[in-house]
């Protein structure tokens, strides 16, 4: 009889520190929900700053970051008076900002970083003269639409887009009412971003560039002389890649390359259709494609396994396992962006304001990934290249 007593006590004990709990347990899941809602952290640690959500100081960009390629864009370390007549101000002193990142990924984290030591180059803080809420959509055009939608909703005074679907889901909600600000994209044009590179016509416009391409097939020819048969692997959905594609067409004749091309509609697609292509091909080239650059941990081991080349036109996939490219400087891309920014925020006028063209790139090589091809990167190519993974000696 006493032990059924001294059980029962432990369960009505053991339910008092259930009840007790449960509120906090509860609230957890929220915030928990909340950060998955919008495609970042809980709640609770967005309001610390953290990669997502709000952030102060200077957090938005790491102490330590270094750009490949480029010295680091030093801030003036003052901020600027806004203009209490501005008419992009609607929040008294502080200008709202809101950049929407199309997913996280070192290129597109290079182009941001760029913009933001740019607008701090031009006096322009975070937590100072200005709020910025910065936010990533996981490369889910719904998320990217509802986080746009809740920017609008947030009254943000500026705009910024990194990458095509992120810029047009920014058009797309501010309607012409918010100026747009885009960065990461190719195609302005193709994308429906302006109307022409010299008057967008709205109020949308940014830092687009010259592409490479031309550069990359010869670097092609000079670490594979041999090669005549070039797969291209591409997502049909994304502006970026088919404009790029288009350009090779034209251009790889002339190399001596024979072209074949293997598309995906998703990372789903990727490993088999990638298989399939390193079978039939000598080189890869891989154009500016957000899905294939989320994925190169799944497409590096398989056209490696088949010692097949990825050759593509951003430098930070030569960093995650591609073999080489003549690409532009992601973190001076971002720069001009931010120029344009700065130049939007002191009264310019996007309806006319020219497309910036960055032209501003380097080589980039792997030799790592050369010995694991079984190449060796020619003396004429990596003299005045960047090594963005030696070889252990």
């Amino acid at each position: 009889m006493k032990k059924i007593t001294a059980i029962g006590s432990f369960l009505v004990g053991a339910l008092l520190v259930l009840l007790l709990v449960m509120p906090s347990l509860q609230r957890l899941n929220e915030l928990e929900h909340a950060g998955a809602a919008t495609g970042n952290k809980p709640a609770a640690e967005q309001a610390t700053g953290g990669a997502s959500g709000q952030a102060s100081g200077n957090d938005l960009v790491p102490a330590s970051y270094q750009p490949v390629g480029a010295e680091r864009i030093v801030a003036s370390g003052k901020a600027k008076q806004l203009d209490p007549k501005n008419p992009l101000l609607k929040h008294g002193d502080v200008l709202k900002v809101g950049i929407l990142q199309f997913m996280e990924h070192p290129s597109l984290d290079d182009i941001r970083y760029g913009l933001l030591d740019e607008l701090a180059k031009r006096g322009y803080i975070n937590g100072v003269n200005m709020q910025i809420e910065y936010q990533q959509g996981q490369g889910d055009q719904n998320l990217l639409k509802t986080i746009a939608d809740n920017f609008m909703a947030d009254g943000k005074d500026l705009l910024i887009g990194i990458a095509t679907p992120a810029a047009q889901a920014l058009m797309n909600s501010a309607q012409g009412d918010v100026p747009v600000v885009f960065a990461g994209v190719s195609d302005p044009v193709g994308a429906g971003l302006v109307a022409d590179l010299k008057k967008p016509g709205k109020l949308v416009s940014g830092a687009t560039y010259a592409n490479n391409n031309a550069d990359t097939l010869k670097l092609i020819k000079e670490i594979q002389p041999d090669a005549k048969r070039l797969g291209v692997l591409y997502n049909t959905s994304e502006q970026n890649a088919v404009q790029q594609v288009q350009s090779i067409r034209q251009l790889a004749p002339s190399e001596g390359f024979t072209l074949k091309e293997a598309t995906i509609t998703s990372t789903n697609d990727l490993k088999q259709v990638a298989e399939q292509l390193a079978t039939e091909v000598d080189a890869i080239y891989l154009p500016q494609d957000n899905t294939i650059a989320s994925s190169l941990d799944t497409l590096v081991p398989t056209t490696t396994a088949h010692k097949v080349g990825l050759y593509p036109t951003v430098d930070a996939m030569v960093q995650s396992g591609c073999l080489a490219t003549v690409g532009l400087n992601q973190y001076l891309w971002g720069a001009d962006s931010g120029d344009v920014a700065a130049d939007v925020i002191e009264g310019a006028d996007l309806a006319t304001y020219p497309v910036k063209v960055s032209t501003i790139s380097n080589k980039f090589i792997n030799s790592t990934q050369a010995a694991a091809l079984g190449m060796t990167i020619p003396p004429a190519v990596s003299k005045d290249a960047i090594d963005m993974n030696p070889a252990k000696k």
